[in-house]
């Protein structure tokens, strides 16, 4: 295994050097919150010259003290996932076709521009989601063109998470608060006291630490030292056993037979009462990939427009007729749990959640899904 180092007072520098090439996404820290920005050369020199007096990019947001970037990559997650940046909210994926589904006429799909792309700070429940998303997306019958052709045109540098929350229980699920392959990620950074620790998965994230900068002089990262891989292990464990502590009760072995055997409505009532039907937790939720598509006339011809779906909506299940096999928010409810954690578990042997906690954060009922896992 390889592993490399960027001194911090570098790490701007080697920053800098992407955007020629890329456009670069990078989560910085707004009133106590993480966001994924689109970073400039601009942001990039005012950080430099003093942190502490950095406008934030958000017009009328005070700034946070210190450096945003840094700051956000020693936090939990952002407030969005990656799912956004793959699978759009909204997107036209065709225009131009008249009557028959024959003619219709897809675009070409592609992420605009010339610069491919490159996202950093991305947490281990963030990575997870890729993998649903890839099943659904890219290893059925049918292939997702504009998902593919964004994924393959983008780098992630994943990060450690090494502070986890009080709304984290990625461990419930199996899965630790920081990378530890390369299937979704092509390097992992790890934010050390001196500098940034990286570790490359693929030969794209390779080829990118050892790229030169535009004056033909490579950035300085060299080899990183024991001591240093000590300190990342060191700071591993401890978000381990935060973690532990969070959530101290493990969630029951079999947890889809436990989610199918649970055929007490008043069980399921009882969990959804404080439930307002704001559908946030869909909205947020990173491995969502439910989506709608639809037909618009612009005379003389049509537009196909593909939008995010949720399986809270009334009528996500209505079939033609008007009957609606789930018309009760309660069967909803339920359905929400059988698709996570019992029907992609037994199709594909993990769990259609990564434990982010984001559900938690803006659940207006104030509803803890591990508490019903728990309770199961």
């Amino acid at each position: 295994m390889e592993y490399y180092f960027i001194p911090v007072a570098k790490f701007t520098e080697w920053l800098a050097s992407l955007l020629s090439e890329f456009l670069v996404y990078i989560p910085v820290t707004e009133k106590n919150k993480q966001h994924f920005r689109l970073l400039t050369s601009e942001y990039l020199s005012a950080l430099k010259k003093s942190p502490s007096s950095l406008s934030s990019p958000i017009k009328g947001e005070e700034p946070d003290l210190g450096d945003p970037i840094r700051d956000a990559l020693t936090k939990i997650r952002p407030a969005e996932s990656l799912k956004g940046f793959f699978f759009l909210p909204r997107e036209v994926v065709s225009k131009g076709f008249i009557g028959e589904p024959s003619n219709v006429n897809y675009l070409n799909p592609s992420i605009g521009g010339s610069k491919q792309r490159i996202i950093i700070g991305a947490k281990n429940c963030d990575l997870m989601p890729l993998l649903v998303h890839k099943k659904m997306f890219l290893e059925g019958k049918f292939v997702d063109p504009f998902y593919q052709d964004r994924l393959l045109n983008t780098t992630i540098i994943s990060a450690d998470c090494p502070i986890p929350e009080t709304t984290c229980f990625c461990s419930l699920l199996g899965i630790n608060p920081y990378p530890s392959d390369g299937q979704a990620s092509d390097i992992n950074l790890t934010v050390l006291t001196d500098g940034y620790l990286l570790e490359p998965f693929t030969e794209k994230g390779k080829a990118l630490i050892e790229r030169r900068a535009d004056s033909g002089e490579r950035i300085a990262i060299r080899p990183a030292r024991d001591e240093e891989i000590k300190e990342r292990e060191e700071q591993r464990d401890k978000a381990r056993r935060t973690l532990e502590a969070i959530n101290p009760k493990p969630l029951t072995t079999d947890l889809a037979q436990a989610v199918e055997q649970m055929k007490d409505d008043a069980f399921w009532q009882e969990h959804a009462k404080t439930c307002i039907e704001c559908f946030g937790c869909l909205v947020v939720c990173p491995t969502c990939f439910c989506y709608l598509l639809y037909d618009q006339a612009e005379n003389p011809a049509f537009t196909r427009t593909k939008i995010w779906d949720a399986c809270y909506y009334p009528a996500y299940a209505r079939v033609g007729g008007g009957m609606n096999p789930r018309a009760e928010f309660l069967a909803r409810f339920k359905n929400r749990f059988h698709c996570k954690f019992m029907n992609f578990f037994r199709d594909y042997n993990f769990y259609a959640c990564s434990g982010c906690g984001r559900c938690l954060s803006v659940c207006s009922g104030k509803i803890d899904i591990r508490k019903i896992l728990s309770a199961l």
